[in-house]
């Protein structure tokens, strides 16, 4: 059971001005308070021990012990919500990609140049994050990654280059890189061409993608303009894009757009999911993971509707039960799966 509001906020940043920043519209916000700050990571510990806590915001780069190491030993032993923030590049986004592996719930990037205009940018991004963290589950995360079926030859291992026949979207928001690296660590090297819609920054989707590859059977990579959906390989919409799909004679090919004006989820997991409910129709099947808002629940329906089998993660393995909640209500999610049965549930209608 959550607890009540005002949640309580624990901000651990070696930056005083961060520091400060992060509590002053933290305490602006009604439902929310600071109840402490700490600048390093072992300072957050002693407050840890005497002080109830139900998110907590964290740098990466720190004194005496960095983020990572940190959050890796709050998840084995105080499990809490966290929402990092930091000044990541591109160069060490894979840094964010392994936090969120270890369990953190989600990520922002502080701005490298123009610091203080730069976090006013990003006050409603941060703080719809924390809210957001308040209701994660926490907890269930593995402490290393592992390929759930015997390792295959090389040759054997990646992209098995055939055409594909059948299409697989998931569409996945906060708590989704763990859930889809779940899945993905089961599944087969012959299973049917998947695309893989994660609400990630640009930055992280690069990373994300390689991290994927490096721990599963199938290729993993972000998605290319006019690239084929083939057996074996699962496509990551890229963070500053959106995807659809066309059909050419027996192939089927991806075609990357710029954000939509009019959605407020990028990449949009409706987008791409209308787009394979038209073009693929009962050649599809559609899965929602765990995730904040509504995004996918209407392109769920449209695939079901036009044939496409449908699933959306149950409520108990879901870190925020909200997206597939919303595609069971609009019944566009024909059955609800435990996320470890999820992979299962692929193959069996995959038939493979």
């Amino acid at each position: 059971m959550k607890n009540k509001p005002p949640y309580r906020v624990l901000v651990i940043d070696d930056s005083a001005f961060i520091r400060q920043f992060l509590t002053r519209i933290i305490n602006q916000t009604q439902d929310l308070k600071v109840i402490a700050t700490a600048a390093d990571p072992l300072k957050a510990m002693e407050i840890l021990k005497k002080t109830e806590v139900d998110v907590i915001t964290l740098d990466i780069e720190m004194p005496n012990m960095d983020g990572l190491q940190f959050l890796k030993q709050l998840m084995h032993f105080r499990p809490l919500p966290v929402v990092m923030i930091s000044s990541w590049t591109q160069e060490d986004s894979e840094m964010a990609v392994q936090a969120l592996a270890l369990g953190a719930v989600d990520i922002i990037a502080k701005p490298t140049l123009g610091l203080r205009i730069g976090m006013e940018k990003l006050k409603d991004e941060i703080i719809t994050k924390i809210k957001t963290a308040t209701q994660a589950r926490v907890g269930r995360f593995p402490s290393s990654p592992k390929v759930a079926s015997p390792p295959l030859s090389v040759s054997d291992n990646k992209g098995l280059k055939v055409t594909t026949d059948k299409v697989i979207a998931i569409g996945a928001s906060t708590g989704g890189t763990v859930a889809i690296t779940e899945i993905c660590q089961q599944l087969r090297p012959n299973v049917p061409g998947i695309l893989i819609i994660q609400h990630l920054p640009a930055m992280f989707t690069t990373s994300f993608a390689a991290s994927l590859n490096n721990t599963t059977r199938i290729q993993v990579k972000e998605a290319e303009d006019g690239e084929q959906i083939t057996s074996g390989l699962a496509l990551v919409v890229p963070g500053d894009k959106n995807l659809t799909i066309r059909k050419s004679g027996a192939k089927y090919l991806v075609k990357l757009g710029p954000k939509l004006d009019v959605s407020i989820y990028n990449p949009s997991i409706n987008h791409t999911l209308h787009s394979v409910a038209e073009v693929a129709g009962v050649n599809a099947m559609g899965v929602i993971l765990t995730g904040m808002g509504n995004d996918g629940a209407d392109g769920l329906k449209a695939m079901r509707d036009n044939g496409a089998y449908t699933i959306a993660q149950d409520e108990k393995t879901s870190v925020i039960y909200g997206m597939p909640l919303r595609a069971w209500e609009n019944k566009g999610a024909a059955k609800q799966v435990p996320l470890p049965k999820i992979a299962e549930e692929i193959h069996h209608w995959a038939g493979i």
